[in-house]
C-alpha cells in the first residue's frame, strides 16, 4: 500500500510537498462513525486511507501532483534503455532564476510484502549530452526500508556512483550503463528476488495512473470481461449499483477484425424491457446514452478486476468527476471505501471540483487535500485535517465554497474599458 508521496521543484511545485495516506488520530462524529471503519485499512501496524481527494482552483497545481506521481510510476515501470525515459520528470519550477540547473525531487513511501520502504530519486539536466534522447540524468537515488525488525539502507547513489554493498544480493548487479538509468530498475533485472525487484513488481503490477485521461483505452477490458470471460451478469449487476438497469448488453463485433480492441460505442447496445410489456428496446451506447454512461461502461471491467485483486493496488486519477453525475461519483468513491467490496484495500488518489464528496458522511478530514498558489506562483498542498478549529460534523462543502479553507479562485470583475464596434454576430 502507498504511505505517502513527496515532490519538490516540479512544474508549479517549488518547495517540498507531501500527500499522505496515513490516517490521523481524528475521529468522525458519532453519526458518521462507520466512515472511520470503512475508509481506513490496516497494513501491519499502519492505518492507511483508501481514498484521498485533492481540491483547488483551476491552475492551482492539482494536476501537477497527479502528474508527478504518474511520471514517477511510469519511469519505474519502464525498461532500461539507451534513451532516457525521464523527460517528463525533468520540469523544474519556472518562476525562479537558474531553475534549469536544479534537480527535481520525487519520493514514494510504500509497504510491500509487509515491509515499509522509502524510495526516491532526483532528475537533472545532463550537461554532458545535447541529444534529446539522453539530456536528462539521475542526480541521486536512494532506497531505505525494513531490514528484519529495523529500518536501514539498501542503496544510495550519487550520479553513477552507487553504494550497494548493503543490498542482500549485490554480487550479480553490474555497473549502471547510462546516467539516466534508474538503479532500482537496473538491479531488479539482475536480482529478481531482492527489495528492488519487489518494489518494481508492485509498481508494475498493482498501480495504474491516470486512466481518466483516456478511458477509452479501458473499453477493451470491459468488452473482454463480457465476451471472453463471460461475466456479463457481473457487469450488469455493477451497473445496477449505479442505478442503471439493463436486461442485456450486446456487442457487435466487426467480422473483419479478429479482436475486440477497436469497437466503437456505436457497436455496443444496451437492451431494456419496456415496463408492463414483453417488448425490449435496444439503446445504442454511442447515440442514445450519456457521456457518463459511456465512461462507466469503459471502467466497469477495470473496476470488477480491481476488486478481485489478490492484494491492494493503487489508482491515480485526474478529474474523476468529468462527465459523471454527482450521485454516480459518490457511488464510485463509496465502492472503494466499502470494505465488503474493496476487500483488499485498493487505494485511490483523485482530483475533483465536485463538492458533493466534501461531506463528513463520505470522507474524513484527512482524506481531503487542497492546492493553493501563493504570490510566487508556487503550489502549496495541505490537508483539511491540518486546519485547526474544524468540526468533524461541519459542512465541508459549504465552508470550502465560502472560502474558509482557502484553495478557491479569487475572481475579479470583468470590465471592458475600451468598447469597440461589433456587428452583433459571432465568428466574423
Amino acid at each position: 500500500m502507498i504511505v505517502e508521496f513527496s515532490v519538490k521543484n516540479f512544474r508549479s511545485i517549488k518547495e517540498l510537498q507531501t500527500i499522505s495516506f496515513v490516517a490521523s488520530g481524528l475521529k468522525s462524529a458519532e453519526e458518521n462513525i462507520l466512515v472511520d471503519a470503512g475508509n481506513i485499512a490496516i497494513d501491519g501496524n499502519m492505518r492507511l486511507l483508501k481514498t484521498v481527494g485533492i481540491y483547488g482552483a483551476n491552475a492551482s497545481g492539482k494536476s501537477n501532483v497527479i502528474k508527478a506521481i504518474e511520471y514517477f510510476l511510469r519511469a519505474v515501470r519502464s525498461e532500461a534503455s539507451s534513451e532516457s525515459n525521464l523527460g517528463a520528470l525533468y520540469d523544474p519550477f519556472l518562476y525562479e532564476d537558474g531553475g534549469e540547473n536544479t534537480e527535481c525531487f520525487f519520493q514514494l513511501v510504500l509497504i510491500v510484502n509487509q515491509k515499509k520502504f522509502r524510495y526516491g530519486f532526483t532528475v537533472r539536466r545532463n550537461p554532458a549530452s545535447q541529444e534529446k534522447s539522453t539530456r536528462e540524468m539521475v542526480g541521486s537515488e536512494w532506497l531505505f526500508g525494513t531490514k528484519e525488525k529495523n529500518s536501514g539502507e539498501y542503496f544510495t547513489r550519487k550520479g553513477q556512483q552507487v553504494q550497494m554493498d548493503k543490498l542482500d544480493n549485490a554480487q550479480p548487479i553490474p555497473s549502471l550503463p547510462y546516467p539516466h538509468t534508474l538503479f532500482l530498475t537496473h538491479a531488479a533485472a539482475f536480482d529478481r528476488e531482492g527489495a528492488c525487484a519487489q518494489i518494481r513488481s508492485f509498481i508494475r503490477s498493482w498501480t495504474i495512473s491516470n486512466f481518466g485521461a483516456s478511458f477509452e483505452n479501458f473499453r477493451f477490458g470491459t468488452i473482454q470481461l463480457i465476451e471472453l470471460l463471460k461475466r456479463k451478469e457481473d457487469f450488469l449487476r455493477l451497473l445496477r449499483s449505479f442505478n442503471l438497469y439493463y436486461d442485456d448488453v450486446i456487442i457487435e463485433k466487426d467480422p473483419h477484425k479478429p479482436d475486440f480492441d477497436e469497437i466503437e460505442y456505436e457497436k455496443i447496445f444496451f437492451v431494456k424491457k419496456i415496463t408492463g410489456s414483453d417488448t425490449f428496446v435496444r439503446l445504442n451506447l454511442g447515440l442514445t446514452e450519456s457521456a457518463g454512461t459511456q465512461k462507466l461502461f469503459d471502467i466497469s471491467g477495470f473496476l470488477l478486476r480491481a476488486f478481485a485483486l489478490p492484494i491492494g493496488g493503487f489508482i491515480n486519477l485526474d478529474e474523476i468527476d468529468s462527465t459523471f453525475h454527482p450521485a454516480l461519483l459518490i457511488r464510485l468513491i463509496g465502492l472503494f471505501n466499502d470494505p465488503s467490496i474493496n476487500t483488499n484495500a485498493i487505494q485511490v488518489l483523485f482530483t475533483s471540483h465536485d463538492t458533493n464528496l466534501l461531506s463528513p458522511a463520505i470522507l474524513r478530514r484527512d482524506q481531503v487535500y487542497f492546492t493553493e498558489k501563493g504570490e510566487d506562483e508556487a503550489t502549496r498542498l495541505y490537508s483539511l485535517a491540518d486546519l485547526k478549529g474544524i468540526r468533524n460534523d461541519a459542512d465541508f462543502a459549504r465552508n470550502y465554497l465560502a472560502g474558509y479553507y482557502g484553495a478557491v479562485p479569487i475572481l475579479e470583475q470583468f470590465c471592458q474599458n475600451t468598447p469597440t464596434q461589433v456587428d452583433g454576430t459571432l465568428g466574423k
